[in-house]
């Protein structure tokens, strides 16, 4: 039943993704508080939530232009239930206005498919990627994204390569002026920071979905990869960068300072994805119910615990 309700992009479908993200928002914002509402405080949380259903929009148009799955809502639903599952995702407001500027990046990045303003398309999506890492430094391994997607599509010149290094550098050296001329150059942390302890993950509320989520990916990847190189169409080679997408967004969860969940938002986009395609091949409708209603009950149960 459910798996046939967002097997269409319906705007009512829309509209329900919408109504269950204002729920998580709501539930996630509200539970984390720990001071009295008032006017400041509940525009602030108004503005991110726009903000945050900014990200939909734009994933939608990114999914749909470049035809990274097909006219379903799928990875809508998905990525609304990562963000229920990790709540604090929704409420760390650094981490959503870089996950929104990284997706100005991927819809240039992904869209170096077509021979259509090649240059362009390349120098925007290093720009976004530069502009993410003044925001979140570990950013910087998207610029790999970027190259990825020059090899990947075939549009590797001498040109090609160099235009990201300018591209990246560009916001990076513009901010790093602005920092010199107010002085406070110095102020700014340029340090990688690390942090490669995962005990904060040892409790059910953070067990539960990245066991899911791990789980079926490694249940999900193989097959779908085979069956998508089996078909002679050119979703192929954008099936290849949004596996090393989310190999990059890995390594940047991986190595983040604060493991309290927030910092999978960086994986939701290729794991919707996935997730996705992988429910576009399997031909079992009962199956794809219960997969969509297994990540609904984890979400679920994430405030329950």
């Amino acid at each position: 039943m459910i798996a046939n309700f967002f097997n269409t992009t319906k705007p009512f479908n829309i509209l329900v993704v919408i109504a269950i993200l204002a729920l998580i928002y709501s539930a996630s914002s509200f539970y984390s508080m720990d001071v009295n509402l008032d006017f400041i405080i509940l525009s602030k949380k108004v503005l991110f939530f726009l903000i945050l259903l900014l990200t939909f929009f734009i994933v939608n148009f990114i999914i749909r232009k470049n035809g990274l799955s097909k006219d379903n809502s799928y990875v809508l639903f998905l990525m609304v239930l990562f963000f229920g599952m990790f709540p604090l995702s929704t409420t760390n407001y650094l981490l959503i206005i870089t996950n929104v500027i990284l997706l100005f990046a991927y819809r240039r990045i992904y869209s170096l498919r077509t021979n259509k303003d090649i240059n362009e398309k390349i120098f925007d999506g290093a720009f976004w990627v530069g502009i993410a890492t003044i925001v979140y430094p570990w950013c910087f391994l998207f610029l790999f994204l970027v190259y990825a997607a020059i090899s990947t599509f075939k549009k590797a010149t001498l040109r090609n390569v160099i235009i990201p290094l300018i591209g990246f550098l560009t916001p990076i050296l513009i901010f790093g002026v602005f920092l010199f001329i107010s002085d406070d150059f110095d102020n700014y942390n340029w340090q990688l920071n690390y942090n490669f302890s995962f005990l904060d993950y040892n409790s059910l509320r953070m067990l539960v979905p990245i066991t899911i989520i791990i789980g079926f990916l490694l249940w999900t990847i193989l097959p779908t990869t085979i069956k998508i190189s089996s078909v002679n169409n050119e979703f192929k080679t954008s099936w290849l960068l949004v596996l090393f997408h989310l190999l990059v967004s890995v390594i940047i969860v991986l190595t983040s300072i604060d493991k309290n969940g927030s910092e999978f938002i960086f994986m939701f986009f290729p794991t919707a994805i996935i997730f996705t395609n992988y429910l576009e091949i399997e031909k079992e409708k009962w199956f794809k119910d219960v997969f969509l209603y297994l990540f609904l009950a984890v979400t679920i149960s994430i405030y329950l615990l």
